[in-house]
């Protein structure tokens, strides 16, 4: 830099400023490991983890959260770890610091030097009280277990913020003074929590029975994952009626001239399911603001919340980022890190998917189905708009739009969702659930029209394949 204008620095026309000179990253391992114990010191010292933090961590490489989940639930173990490591580091660096002695070279800069080359400069904030502990994990330092031990003398609070261990009353009794404005809420566990490092909640849209709550989403594992429990009986009605109206005659009408938008008004009222209007009245007023307030209460921890759902859970999803959206940033930038919505009935309107877009660390997906004729009827109706999310892409920078048009109408989204998932590359996909839940698909639209009739037993007998028929019998008790 030569000369300044006022308090601008001026750039000389002979400064270097390619970026060909900066250390390449070392082996993935090596970055994996400082990256984890970065991630470490982040959570003993601040008693959370930032959405936002994981998502910048997880752009550079995959971390090794079981390792870090393990050393804060058992401090004990990973100081006996640590101080066998570093035992072994503390003799190597004597021996070091004797050789470069007669040279005249400090052993600080020699670490300093290693740990920018390791981590190709991210590393200059972590000089100071935070580099012995990096170093000892990497075998270069020798007080990693001192430093460890100031981070974790009080690890117990930190895995009580961090999963909630001291939340979980606090936690029903914040859900149960909500009850008096949605009916049967409710946060239920999809598998046994193993209080992981972030958590996931997902919501369905509608439910066939009440097992719907949780079973489209038992394509997931890893993280902690939970599903929202809301107006049981009225989304229970609302199935009914979607089934009905995709049934019905006026659908075949609807197909084709849906693309003119001249559908009569009248039309569209008897086309349209009482519940639906109610649900989204309650959505947009009630459920939305709540899923909001939980989520800003972080009644599941100080931990990465990712949001999963499809067509009404996907509105509640919405509402409650436009919740977030309207509290100070310094509240809720550190709470959600990736976002699916799938057949939201939400408008593209610029605005308010930019605000949700503000308060997503990682990835706002919106995946939409074309051929989504109940949901132009549904949306349409309620006053939503012609445009809808769920059935094209939403053109707000940050948004991905995925297209899922093999979702053949509304009420596939449910036995779809994991597909769509798994095509997003949402991670924590399970491929053989994704698999089971696509054969249980086909079944449904086979079994549909189909009475279980003796009859008609003795007919698949004679035509069907050994696993087609277990297939069909598997689905008519779950249906039955």
């Amino acid at each position: 830099m030569t000369g300044h204008v006022g308090n601008v620095p001026r750039l000389s026309p002979f400064s270097d400023t390619s970026v060909a000179g900066l250390p390449p990253l070392p082996d993935e391992a090596i970055v994996r490991k400082v990256l984890s114990t970065v991630l470490l010191l982040q959570i003993t010292g601040r008693k959370d983890y930032s959405a936002r933090t994981r998502a910048f961590l997880f752009s550079i490489t995959t971390l090794d959260e079981t390792a870090v989940e393990g050393t804060l639930k058992d401090p004990k173990r990973a100081l006996e770890e640590a101080q066998k490591k570093t035992k072994g580091a503390t003799q190597e660096a004597s021996e070091q610091s004797k050789t470069l002695r007669r040279f005249g070279i400090g052993l600080g800069a020699v670490a300093g030097g290693v740990l920018i080359g390791v981590t190709g400069g991210l590393a200059a904030p972590l000089v100071g009280a935070g580099m012995s502990t990096v170093l000892g994990w990497i075998g270069v330092g020798g007080t990693a277990a001192g430093l460890l031990a100031t981070g974790l003398a009080s690890s117990s609070v930190v895995c009580g913020a961090l999963f909630g261990y001291y939340g979980s009353l606090r936690m029903a009794r914040t859900v149960d003074r909500y009850l008096r404005e949605v009916n049967d809420l409710a946060i239920v566990p999809i598998r046994k929590p193993r209080d992981t490092l972030a958590v996931r909640l997902c919501i369905s849209g509608w439910l066939d029975s009440p097992v719907d709550v949780v079973a489209p989403w038992t394509v997931f594992d890893g993280d902690d994952t939970f599903s929202l429990q809301w107006e049981v009986q009225a989304l229970r009605d609302l199935s009914d009626a979607l089934s009905i109206l995709v049934k019905s005659q006026s659908m075949k009408y609807v197909r084709r001239e849906l693309v003119k938008r001249t559908v009569f008004a009248s039309l569209w009222a008897a086309l349209m399911p009482t519940v639906w209007l109610n649900l989204v009245h309650i959505i947009g007023t009630k459920a939305g603001k709540v899923l909001g307030k939980l989520l800003a209460q972080r009644v599941l921890g100080n931990r990465p919340i990712t949001l999963v759902g499809y067509s009404l859970g996907s509105l509640v999803i919405f509402e409650a980022l436009q919740y977030l959206a309207s509290l100070p940033p310094a509240q809720t930038y550190h709470l959600i890190e990736d976002v699916f919505l799938f057949g939201a009935p939400v408008a593209t309107d610029e605005a308010q998917w930019a605000a949700a877009r503000r308060v997503v660390a990682g990835r706002l997906v919106n995946g939409y189905g074309a051929n989504d004729y109940v949901l132009a009827i549904l949306s349409r109706v309620s006053n939503v708009s012609w445009t809808v999310a769920g059935m094209g892409p939403v053109s707000v920078q940050g948004v991905e739009n995925v297209d899922c048009s093999e979702v053949d109408g509304h009420l596939q989204w449910r036995r779809m969702v994991g597909h769509c998932l798994s095509e997003c590359h949402a991670p924590g996909i399970v491929e053989y659930e994704v698999e089971r839940q696509l054969e249980l698909d086909t079944a449904h639209c086979w079994i549909d029209t189909m009475s279980f009739d003796h009859t008609h037993v003795a007919n698949r007998l004679t035509t069907s394949s050994t696993y087609e028929l277990r297939l069909w019998y598997s689905i008519k008790r779950r249906l039955s």
